[in-house]
């Protein structure tokens, strides 16, 4: 379905980020060959890519781009190393390769989880340096945040009901929840202000304009 959703976006001058499930051969074919490009993430799904990425030599490579946060109680630090592709990678149109490492501590320094991750980039250096590969993969999170809350917050994962129209319709009630909470002022959206909302009875009317 990928292809299909791509083949009604105008793609030239475009740069395609998406989940791991779509880093498959046929999908950047599609994407290049419609004028555009990819940064995509390389996971266990994709066991011969992921092993040759893994096999390159980053403890050579140094840090070509880091950012910091603090927000939410925690400090995150994002550091990213960056090379050309290899000749024999096995996939197409890549022209960088990258490693992206996040680690998260408290207020007080104490960590709390470190993560690497391996990507694949169509961009030329001179198209996308380091820091832009950054925030191709950042911007990303901004759009599977929402699923990530929808199955933290509401179990969206375990729901029973999947056939028919019911998986869309309780999805979407789910970002209405979501966006509506955020409409009223709350940003975090987390169990507390799930149990905000639902207080009194007549708040959800209140923050969906229903009087």
């Amino acid at each position: 379905m990928a292809t299909r959703v791509l083949g009604q976006v105008d793609l030239n001058g475009k740069v395609v980020t998406a989940d791991a499930l779509h880093t498959v051969k046929a999908t950047a074919e599609f994407i290049c060959d419609h004028g555009g490009e990819f940064v995509l993430p390389v996971k266990e799904n994709r066991r011969v890519l992921v092993n040759a990425l893994d096999a390159l030599p980053w403890d050579q490579v140094p840090v070509a781009y880091a950012e910091t946060d603090r927000g939410h109680g925690r400090v995150t630090t994002r550091t990213i190393q960056v090379m050309p592709a290899p000749e024999n990678l096995p996939f197409p149109h890549v022209s960088q390769v990258l490693l992206i490492e996040r680690y998260v501590s408290d207020l007080h320094g104490n960590p709390l989880s470190a993560v690497a991750a391996l990507g694949v980039a169509s961009p030329s250096p001179d198209k996308a340096s380091p820091a832009d590969l950054a925030g191709y993969v950042r911007g990303h999170w901004a759009v599977e945040s929402l699923h990530w809350l929808r199955d933290t917050l509401y179990q969206e994962d375990e729901s029973q009901v999947r056939t028919r129209p019911g998986p869309r319709i309780l999805a979407a009630m789910r970002n209405l929840a979501i966006s509506a909470r955020r409409l009223a002022g709350r940003t975090d959206i987390t169990t507390e202000a799930t149990r905000w909302a639902s207080r009194s009875m007549d708040r959800p009317f209140t923050i969906l304009g229903l009087t």
